[in-house]
């Protein structure tokens, strides 16, 4: 039977259940690790419902996806209305139109078509709930759904905040995540969040659009999902990095919905910095995170999203926010199976014997409790700065720092990579290909502040992650 069918009669555990389950041995957990491995699954897949063709005019938000003559897809990095000139741009800038800025993502390696099989999607323009279909207080049948990499909070009522971490001493609350469930329903109404926020609907592990659904209006509106036949289907909808609501949806009196554990109902923590959390060069695809990626490769849909942007091992941003310490009590509250850290660039200029310092106390909080949370042996995977192109030579220096921290902490189930003395480096340019020469893709993935990801550099990074973590880290926990 598959991973889907499996869950759909409802065999797997929910998370609540896992350490019952489950032993808690370390070889009983590398089990469990490679069995969520071999469930995995990528997040970028073909749409039920390929993007439309770009046209000049034509009013788009941030995020919307539209392919050009030569069927290259784009994603929008701007709200706007579309200029005169098409994209035709390859590399990771963001290059304007005349009027949007786009990032290119890339040909399909799939039929760029709608699939025959679709839905209907009826965008109904109107806050009123649905004809014929009956909305459902999601706050109040919470239980109905699995939150994936966040914690429901009520809001307006019969909807939800989805949060994940305070960023800062009396700062706000960082949103995010998914939701996912089950139904045999063969029509649901979901509401779409008003203003920018949006969302990504996906049906049995595909999106329904390429591109999210925006009410483009200042008003919650209604989007109803068609398929026509009862049957059970696999239900998620993704959301933006910034921010996520879950809305209501509306189904019939006849309808059942039930949660969607993953096929590994394992929990992941992820403390980083923006590779994590996201910039203002991207992703701008609802749900492209790296953590949201890499979790879904890896069996892990349950991977929480601790990254703030400018912060490091000793650099707080400017916040100021919580280091990656002081992040680590929230770490350890959500009890993660499994913990995954990464970066950072934002270190450079800091002493190198204090990075080391600042990481083996890192690793000590994680290990040893703090913040009055007990400490965790879930074993942890580090994954090095980017090789990036400005300042060298002092990325080199923090990733050597963090290498010297993880190599002092042996026996502990500790694994660092490095993205920088990796054969090539993961990103190559003149700053560092010289015995590389055949290989410069820095401009493919980052963008234009030679710092950040885009859309497709997000899904670089996922995926060179994810090869890792199988091949050269995960087997090496005992």
């Amino acid at each position: 039977m598959s991973a889907i069918g499996t869950l759909a009669l409802g065999l797997a555990a929910s998370p609540e259940q896992t350490a019952q389950n489950w032993g808690t041995s370390s070889a009983a957990l590398k089990t469990r690790l490679q069995q969520a491995l071999a469930a995995g699954r990528p997040l970028w897949t073909r749409p039920w419902e390929g993007p439309s063709a770009w046209v000049p005019l034509q009013a788009v938000k941030q995020g919307d996806v539209r392919k050009n003559s030569a069927a290259q897809w784009y994603v929008a990095g701007s709200a706007g209305t579309c200029g005169a000139t098409e994209p035709t741009h390859t590399s990771g800038a963001a290059v304007s139109d005349g009027g949007v800025l786009w990032t290119h993502l890339g040909g399909p390696s799939w039929d760029a078509a709608d699939d025959p099989a679709k839905p209907i999607l009826t965008p109904t323009n109107s806050t009123s709930t649905p004809a014929g279909l009956t909305a459902l207080d999601v706050w109040a049948n919470r239980a109905l759904f699995t939150f994936n990499g966040c914690a429901p909070a009520q809001y307006a009522t019969n909807r939800a905040y989805l949060n994940v971490f305070t960023i800062g001493v009396g700062g706000a609350v960082q949103r995010g995540g998914f939701v996912a469930f089950w139904s045999d329903a063969p029509k649901i109404g979901f509401e779409a969040p008003s203003g920018t926020a949006g969302m990504r609907i996906f049906c049995d592990g595909r999106p329904l659009t390429a591109g999210p659904i925006y009410p483009f209006a200042a008003s919650n509106f209604w989007e109803v999902v068609d398929w026509g036949t009862r049957k059970p289907r696999l239900w998620e909808i993704h959301y933006g990095r910034d921010n996520a609501t879950f809305m209501q949806i509306a189904i019939t009196s006849a309808d059942q919905i039930w949660p969607a554990p993953s096929p590994g109902t394992l929990r992941g923590g992820a403390l980083g910095d923006s590779y994590l959390a996201g910039s203002s060069y991207g992703p701008f695809i609802l749900g492209d995170t790296l953590p949201e990626h890499f979790g879904r490769l890896i069996g892990v849909d349950d991977m929480w999203r601790l990254g703030i942007g400018g912060t490091g091992l000793l650099n707080p941003g400017t916040g100021p926010y919580y280091t990656y310490r002081e992040r680590v009590p929230q770490l350890l509250a959500l009890k993660p199976d499994v913990i995954f850290l990464q970066g950072s660039t934002n270190d450079i200029g800091s002493n190198q014997a204090a990075i080391t310092a600042e990481a083996l106390a890192c690793i000590d909080a994680i290990r040893g409790g703090a913040g009055g949370q007990p400490g965790s042996s879930a074993p942890i995977f580090w994954f090095g700065p980017a090789p990036i192109s400005g300042s060298y030579s002092s990325i080199q220096a923090v990733d050597a720092a963090i290498k010297a921290a993880c190599d002092a902490r042996p026996g502990q189930n500790i694994f660092y990579k490095s993205l920088v003395t990796a054969t090539p480096p993961w990103l190559t340019g003149s700053h560092n290909n010289a015995s590389y020469s055949w290989s410069s893709n820095i401009s493919q993935y980052i963008g234009g502040d030679n710092v950040h990801p885009v859309d497709k550099g997000t899904m670089y990074f996922a995926g060179r992650m994810a090869s890792a973590y199988a091949n050269e880290m995960l087997p090496l926990v005992a």
